[in-house]
């Protein structure tokens, strides 16, 4: 018996076109805030911020008026800062402006001159003052009985050395005048010295020559600095403000600006 045919069975096709994908459908539930309960918080922490700040500016102009603004409070009464200085000016402004100005020249001349003071010079100088008054403890007490701090002492020291440098070779003297001079201030130069001597004794000359001779000569450098100085007033341009209205423009000012931090930048640099 023969076998029926089984008939191909039909492959199933799916058309792309009937397939649908359903998008889900997302939605997002947004609750608006409570700004009732926001604002009750808010104002509290709000009005403690200000009182902070309010304290702390009131606090600042406290130690503004007691410090920065006034530099005696006598029973309640102020003494103003401005009263101060303007007292200060009237007193001493012009003697200290034309120290400050007597410097700037000698500074310029040395640097003119080629001449300066080495870091060792200045030192041994300092050493010496540290010797001569009885060592560091004094020397620290001498600083600050006279309100200076040691840089400025150091400056000062620098000043005298390129003064001396400048001025010395000018000067004229014999050996006569430095015996003359270690006769009269010798017990003055020499007070250690002297005062252990005997009875009828006195200090050797020859001993203490040199050292003599040294101090004579910044003696006479120091009776010779102020003339010289005076004397070289003609030969700068000199603006003095404290005793004298500014009469340079705005274009000269500003050079002189940008000259004098020129120098300065110069100056940090060495």
């Amino acid at each position: 018996m023969a076998k029926a045919k089984s008939k191909p069975e039909k492959s199933e096709k799916v058309s792309k076109s009937t397939i649908r994908i359903k998008k889900p459908n997302i939605k997002f539930k947004f609750t608006k805030p409570d700004l009732g309960n926001y604002k009750r918080f808010a104002k509290p922490v709000l009005t403690v911020v200000v009182v902070f700040v309010s304290f702390i500016l009131v606090d600042f102009l406290i130690q503004y008026l007691n410090n920065d603004y006034s530099v005696a409070v006598v029973n309640g009464s102020r003494i103003s800062r401005s009263t101060y200085h303007a007292k200060l000016e009237s007193l001493y402004g012009q003697s200290v402006a034309k120290q400050m100005i007597d410097e700037e020249i000698i500074r310029q001349e040395a640097k003119s001159a080629g001449v300066e003071a080495t870091k060792e010079e200045v030192q041994d100088r300092l050493d010496e003052i540290i010797r001569s008054i009885g060592g560091q403890e004094t020397y620290e007490a001498a600083l600050t009985a006279n309100n200076l701090t040691e840089q400025e002492l150091k400056d000062q020291i620098e000043l005298d050395i390129i003064t001396k440098k400048i001025l010395e070779p000018s000067i004229q003297y014999t050996e006569e005048d430095v015996k003359a001079f270690f006769d009269q201030y010798s017990a003055i130069i020499f007070p250690n010295e002297t005062a252990a001597l005997e009875e009828g004794e006195k200090l050797d000359y020859e001993q203490f020559k040199d050292e003599t001779k040294d101090i004579f000569l910044q003696q006479e450098v120091e009776n010779q600095k102020y003339t010289w100085i005076d004397g070289l007033y003609t030969d700068y341009k000199i603006q003095n403000n404290a005793t004298e209205k500014p009469k340079y423009g705005v274009l000269t000012t500003t050079i002189n600006i940008f000259k004098n931090l020129f120098n300065s930048v110069n100056t940090n640099q060495e």
